[in-house]
């Protein structure tokens, strides 16, 4: 006789999980959609004639695309779906697609910002000459073929079919996972958003080391030399906030993205940590879910950041917002 695997988190448990935590991501999500509309609009009226307001006008649509695909997965648990052509829970696995596709990109593009800041720092007669707005836009673009084309086979490793619903008796289209393609996949899945992330978070990381250190050394030297002209300090204090906002983007990133890349690790030590094993597979679910929540938040806060540090930001918002222009 053939022993019952009992599971770690029962199903009723992770079903009072998701009562209890759903809200959270609704709510964040929600107030992250409209936060990072807010930044696309001011980065826009700034202009796009600096490799810095590009990198984070285009690091707010990718935000803002990632928690809308979280906020759509969120509400499987929460929407009646029983008129709906589609499940809610096919929506949000189809939609998980376009979450991996951003957050990589999210990934990306903070990783061009501290590989920016840092060549300020190192090479700084030459950075202009790297970081030129045209490149930005380049490289970027390069990044967005490299996802479609890595992730396209992921989704079509999982086919569609159609059936009849139990509850309404009318034709619904499903996923069909009796056609899964598993090691495309898995493949896919691997170089099209675990491995990318895994380097980012990694690079991300050591620059903002690199950013905290020098900025205290950078901190120590001026002190040392107080006697130095007005307009000189005026310009460290201009890098200084700059370098400030971009350490407080980059710990942001940090934080949001710890959660998935240890779960990725963990996982890829111990493969049986996955959403398909009967005994860690609901457990799994609850902090995969839980990981996308925390990089949602993420996603979603940079807003404080902006306002924090970027008194031209707070200008242009005002312009916009309250129709006040200096």
């Amino acid at each position: 006789m053939i022993p019952t695997v009992l599971p770690l988190m029962t199903h009723d448990e992770f079903l009072r999980f998701l009562q209890f935590f759903s809200p959270l991501p609704i709510a964040i999500c929600t107030f992250g959609i409209f936060s990072n509309i807010i930044n696309i609009l001011v980065f826009y009226k700034m202009g796009l004639s600096s490799s810095s307001n590009i990198s984070l006008f285009l690091l707010a649509i990718a935000d803002a695309s990632s928690v809308s695909a979280i906020l759509i997965i969120s509400l499987q648990e929460v929407f009646d779906d029983s008129h709906l052509p589609m499940t809610m829970e096919d929506v949000a696995l189809l939609t998980t697609h376009a979450f991996f596709f951003f957050s990589a990109m999210c990934s990306w593009i903070t990783t061009i910002i501290s590989m920016e800041r840092s060549c300020c720092i190192i090479y700084p007669m030459k950075v202009k000459q790297i970081f030129t707005p045209r490149n930005i836009f380049a490289l970027i673009t390069g990044m967005v073929i490299y996802q479609i084309a890595t992730g396209l086979p992921k989704s079509l490793a999982t086919g569609l079919t159609t059936t009849t619903s139990p509850l309404t008796n009318q034709t619904i289209t499903i996923f069909d996972f009796t056609k899964l393609d598993l090691f495309m996949y898995t493949t896919s899945q691997f170089i099209s958003f675990s491995l990318p992330n895994l380097i980012c978070f990694i690079i991300v990381l050591v620059g903002t080391i690199f950013f905290i250190i020098n900025f205290k050394q950078s901190r120590q030297l001026r002190k040392t030399m107080s006697g130095s002209g007005g307009k000189s300090d005026k310009m460290s204090d201009k890098d200084a906030r700059l370098i400030r906002l971009v350490i407080f983007i980059c710990i942001i990133y940090i934080v949001g993205a710890s959660p998935n890349t240890v779960l990725f690790v963990v996982q890829s030590a111990y493969p049986p940590l996955n959403r398909t094993d009967l005994y860690f597979g609901n457990f799994y679910h609850a902090l995969n879910i839980v990981s996308n929540f925390v990089q949602g938040a993420a996603s979603s806060v940079n807003i404080f950041v902006y306002f924090g540090m970027g008194s031209k930001f707070k200008e242009t918002f005002k312009e916009i917002f309250l129709c006040r222009a200096n």
